[in-house]
This record gives structure tokens, sequence and C-alpha cells, in this order.
């Protein structure tokens, strides 16, 4: 499906969504994302409608209840604005964010951020977000490494890692033991499924029966499956690359557990296997038109989208048609998507290989984002004054303490008052780090050098850099962001370049390859174009 040009929603509404990561942290992070948000939606003149919280989840997951509540009300609610704290919010795993973030735009939301400040300009802003969510996405690296050591220590001895199970319970430094309440549960699902029931009834019938996922959850299929190929249930601990075979205590035989193995590969091949080997076409039906956003028509100024047709063969291609040659307003021809899209990945490649292009945007992105980022002293002095304004008053609470007068009203005042003030401190450390790892012009340009081989970045690359391109019958023109040149490319002249230089590629790549080139190589080549070709 083509992606829609963005176009946000009218209107003042706007939703919320407020995360923190794990336990260990208070239910007052939330509380202080909430205030935040209300006070940014007053200032900026927005209505808040919906407001969704995942309390002790981790961003890298995508399971969270309320994430995937948002993601699926916003296609309903449509509205203008979406405010999140800061970027990792919504999700530490650059993946898991950009998926989110495109259905948030196809939505017509706008994401907003309160704790960080993005230019106004779409190029540099692009780049900016993306250098955030890649440090969100560093912190969590960073913090795995922390503590792989001791969870490594623990795997080698089959001990808990915090992994819940059903079917076991674990403590901190002790073996996973039996559950004798939800134990039962297990074998009932192994032996109802071997004996024939379908997932479906079986999930039917312990949600009717009340009964609870590790997480407190309704069971799926998708849950019931991954209980069905858990091999920990015959004895097996597995962590990472560490497996011990009687490191767990075994609820189920080897053989009930081989007979559900081999019924669920049944199923599977009963299933969808056998419709994608009768329908093979069924595989390349969700063609990503991922150049939709940016493409203009040269000769009438309508969008580009992408459409397929299948030949006499029935072999199915791909295209994109200008809007207006759709309701026959304009006589521009369909374009391949392929030849589109290597035409522009070439270009792409070459500008983000250019030094000069990288200094240029590497150092307005900076000025951008100097001039968009606010001072955080003024805060970061509040939070130091609310602190020791806290002291003070727990100061106080020890000497009325001291002094013979305690009761449930001076306890619950003295703890709620080392909440707010542990709640702060964890604030203002946050920006303290913030300060030391600010992100400065070199920090932009190494982004920029990190992307000029990693073909995974080609949608990031074509939003930050190109503004528009305009494609007629026989040339596109590129309006870049970072630069007043407009580049006009010959479609043919470009296709035939890119073509020999992965003949070439490829033939340096073959085993056989001789480094001299021999008459038979350049006669696949245009003899008139060798010279120019190299140059």
């Amino acid at each position: 499906m083509a992606k829609k040009e963005f176009k946000q929603n009218a209107g003042n509404t706007a939703i919320c969504y407020y995360r923190y990561s794990s336990d260990a942290q208070r239910d007052c992070s939330i509380e202080q994302q909430k205030q935040a948000a209300h006070e940014y939606a007053k200032q900026n003149g927005y209505k808040i409608v919906r407001e969704y919280t995942d309390r002790a989840v981790s961003g890298t997951r995508d399971d969270r209840a309320e994430y995937q509540l948002m993601l699926h009300e916003i296609k309903q609610l449509r509205p203008s604005v979406l405010i999140l704290w800061k970027t990792d919010r919504l999700a530490r795993d650059k993946y898991e964010s950009a998926i989110a973030k495109r259905i948030i735009r196809e939505s017509g939301c706008k994401i907003e951020y309160v704790a960080e400040v993005l230019p106004d300009d779409e190029g540099a802003a692009c780049i900016i977000e993306a250098i955030y969510d890649a440090m969100a996405e560093n912190y969590v690296i960073q913090l795995r490494q922390n503590v792989k050591r001791g969870m490594k220590y623990n795997a080698e001895r089959a001990l808990y890692n915090g992994r819940k199970l059903l079917g076991y319970t674990g403590k901190v430094n002790e073996k996973y033991k039996i559950d004798e309440n939800t134990s039962v549960v297990v074998q009932r699902i192994f032996r109802e499924y071997a004996d024939g029931v379908t997932m479906q009834q079986i999930v039917n019938e312990l949600n009717a029966n009340g009964i609870k996922s590790t997480r407190g959850n309704d069971f799926t299929i998708n849950s019931l499956r991954h209980i069905l190929k858990n091999r920990a249930y015959i004895g097996e601990y597995h962590y990472a690359d560490i497996t011990i075979s009687d490191g767990m205590p075994r609820i189920i035989s080897d053989e009930l557990f081989e007979r559900v193995q081999k019924k669920m590969e049944l199923n599977q091949y009963g299933g969808n296997k056998k419709v994608t080997a009768l329908n093979p076409e069924l595989a390349e039906t969700k063609a990503d038109f991922w150049l939709t956003d940016h493409l203009r028509c040269g000769e009438c100024g309508e969008t580009l989208h992408g459409i397929s047709g299948t030949s006499k063969q029935g072999k199915l291609h791909y295209y994109y048609t200008c809007r207006g040659h759709v309701h026959h307003k304009c006589a521009k021809k369909n374009i391949r998507k392929d030849v589109l899209e290597d035409l522009i990945s070439y270009e792409l490649e070459s500008i983000i290989r250019e030094p000069a292009m990288r200094l240029l945007i590497a150092h307005r992105c900076y000025e951008y984002y100097r001039s968009q980022v606010a001072d955080n002293s003024g805060y970061e002095n509040a939070l130091e004054n609310n602190i020791a304004d806290i002291d003070k008053k727990l100061k106080n609470i020890m000497t009325a303490i001291e002094s013979g007068i305690f009761n449930d009203t001076t306890a619950e005042r003295m703890k709620d008052l080392e909440s707010q003030k542990a709640c702060l401190k964890d604030e203002l450390e946050a920006i303290r780090l913030r300060k030391e790892h600010e992100i400065t012009e070199s920090d932009i340009l190494r982004f920029l050098e990190s992307k000029i081989d990693d073909a995974n970045s080609k949608r990031m690359l074509l939003d930050s850099l190109i503004e528009k391109i305009y494609v007629y019958d026989d040339k596109i023109v590129i309006n870049l962001y970072f630069s007043d040149d407009k580049r006009e490319l010959n479609i043919d002249e470009m296709n035939e370049l890119i073509k020999n230089k992965k003949f070439i590629m490829d033939s340096m790549d073959n085993a056989h390859y001789e480094a001299k080139y021999d008459d038979a190589f350049w006669s696949l080549v245009d003899a008139e174009k060798k010279t120019d070709f190299f140059h």
C-alpha cells in the first residue's frame, strides 16, 4: 500500500502517552510526565481528549497494552497532536519506533515532545529525531551490557533470571520451582492440544475459566503457541547461547512434548504453507512504495502513488503513477517502481558520500538544534530548590519525632515527602546526564557517516535530505533540504549507468573475475561510454 502524504488533522485536539520502564521506578514518574504534558497543552492551546499510560513496561517491548490501544484508537480519534515527554517514551527500539511513527503519521497526527525540542525545518528535525532514537536505543544496549555478566552467571547455574514462566515460581539467586497451582494448567494445555483440541478452543476455555497468563492477561493464540513450543517444560533451561538440559524441573514428558510438536508442524503445513504453495504471488502483494510522500508529477504537479498490474504472462509489476493521469487529466506515463527507486537510492548514496554535503548538513542541523533547544538551567535550579525545601520539611518532622510527636499522619507525610524527593532527584540526575551528553555538530556528522553503507537507512535519508522529487517522462528533478542545488537527472542515462555499475560490481565479486578487463566484458558495456564511465 502506498504511503499517504502527511496532512495534519484540523483542530486542537491532543492525546498523551506516558510510560516508565520498571518497578524500580515510581508512579510519580508518570505523574511528572502527565503534569508536564498538561502544562504543555495549555501553553500551546491544545485540548487533551485521551491519555494512555503503561506502568513498569520496557520501551523495547511492542506488546504494551496502552501503547497498542493508542495505535489502534488514533485512527478513529484523528487527533491533531500526540504529546510525549521524550522520544524514548514511545519506544527504545528504532525499528519499533519507526513503525509506530508511521502509523501515527498516517493518521494525520503530529508528534510533539515536552522535554525535547525539534527544529521547525523538516529535514533537520528528521535527523535530530533519528539521533534521539539512536541515543535511546544505545541507552538500552549499554544497560543490557551492564547486566549481561550477572545474567550469564545466573544462567550458567540455571538460576532464576527474572523471566516468568507459567507453571513455575522464581526467586532471585534461586532455581525455578514448580508452581502447583499453574503447572496443572500447563499439563492441561499440552494434553488437550495433543488430543486434537484446537488452539482457539483451548484459549476460549482458559479465558472462560478466568485463568490468566503470567502477566495477568487473557490467553491468546500467540501466547499459547509460545507455551507449546517452550522446552523448559521438558526440563531444558535456556538463556541466550546457554542451554542446560536438566536445569528446570520437568512438567511435561518427552513423549507428550514431541506429539505436540509434530501436530503443530502438521497444522502449520496444512494452513499457511499450503496456501503459499498454491498462490506464490501472495508473498509479493505488499509492495512498499517508499518514495510516495516526496514525488510530484513534473507535468501537472499532482502527487504520484503506487499501483500494480499483471502482464499477459501473469507476472505482477509495480509502477508509480500520477493522480492526474488516473483521472485522465495528465499525459504523464507510468514509471516502473524498480527503475525510479534504484535511481533515487543511487542518488541518496551519492549525496551522503559527499564529504562537503555531510559537513553542510551537519552544520545546518546543529544550528537549528542550538536555536531551538531551551536552556534547562532554570529548571535545574528549580529542582534543586524543591529538593532543599523538602529536606527542610523532613528535618522539621524529625525534630517533631525526637520531641515525642509521632502518629499515622506524621508517618504518612514523611513517606510522601521521601517519595517526592526521590522523584525530584531522579529528574535532576536525568537533566545532568543529558547535559553531559548534549548533541554536538560532530555527533551529527558521525551519525551521517554511519549511514553511508547502511542499506536500511534509505527511508530516513530520503526524509532527511530530499524535499521533493519532480518526475517527468524523461528526467527527474530533485530538490534538497540543505542546498539550493536542484539535481536534474536523465532517467535513461542514469538507469544505464546503474546497470553498468551493478554489472561491474557483480563481476568483481565473482570468484573467477580477473583484474584486467577483457574485450568480452567491454562488449557488454557501451564502448562510447567506457571512458566517461570511470570519470
